[in-house]
């Protein structure tokens, strides 16, 4: 009877072990399907941080190109400011304000791109001398403007003015003009002796600039915002 008992109760103890095992195994299971749910989950967000970091790229190469274009400084009539062999980013379209330096196509020069300094702006107060241009931003609407030729040499002139040399062909363009229109403008290089500008070319149209420098990239030694 004893033995019999034994018997038993091993065969139970046997029972009672079996079920604890599938427990276990049941549980190992279920952790290492939440584990991979949990890796698949973290991977679909790796993912999905990848594209829109990769969208984002996109979307700024995208806007760079449309906004805008590389230029390289060829001469020296932007010296010191820009020095022969800059490159430079150029924002295209972008509204010129005075001293800006702007990039653009000068009349009869196709595929030809200048850079020069904006010194007159729509609005600013012109006149001549006959080769000599007289500029002023700072007059007002009703302050009368100096005499011209042979009585301008004994006229204190108005604060603010600029004295400028310009070509024949210009100073006959320019004879009846009071104030820069609008959507042009007049510029000048930083090295006037070394510089084709205004003086020569006249009045820049709006419609031939091709922006507004805003950053050297090369060399490095310059590298920045050009303001």
């Amino acid at each position: 009877m004893e033995a019999r008992k034994a018997s038993q109760s091993k065969t139970l103890k046997i029972v009672k072990k079996k079920p604890r095992s599938t427990v276990a195994k049941k549980r190992q299971r279920e952790k290492y399907k939440l584990k991979r749910q949990r890796q698949q989950k973290e991977l679909k967000l790796y993912q999905r941080g990848l594209t829109v970091i990769f969208l984002i790229l996109i979307g700024c190469s995208l806007w760079f190109l449309i906004t805008m274009k590389a230029h390289r400084v060829v001469g020296h009539s932007m010296e010191p400011a820009l020095s022969n062999q800059d490159y430079l980013f150029v924002r295209k379209g972008a509204v010129p304000k005075r001293y800006s330096l702007i990039t653009f196509e000068p009349k009869g020069k196709t595929n030809d791109s200048y850079i020069k300094r904006v010194i007159g702006v729509p609005g600013d107060t012109i006149w001549l001398d006959n080769n000599t241009l007289y500029l002023n931003h700072q007059m007002k609407a009703k302050q009368i403007r100096p005499q011209v030729n042979s009585h301008l040499a004994g006229e204190e002139l108005p604060d603010g003015t600029l004295k400028i040399w310009v070509t024949e062909e210009v100073a006959k363009a320019l004879y009846r003009v009071k104030k820069i229109p609008e959507e042009t403008y007049f510029v000048l290089g930083d090295n006037r002796n070394h510089s084709t500008d205004s003086r020569q070319l006249g009045l820049i149209s709006k419609k031939d600039i091709e922006g507004v420098v805003k950053f050297r990239y090369y060399p490095f030694s310059k590298l920045g915002k050009i303001d």
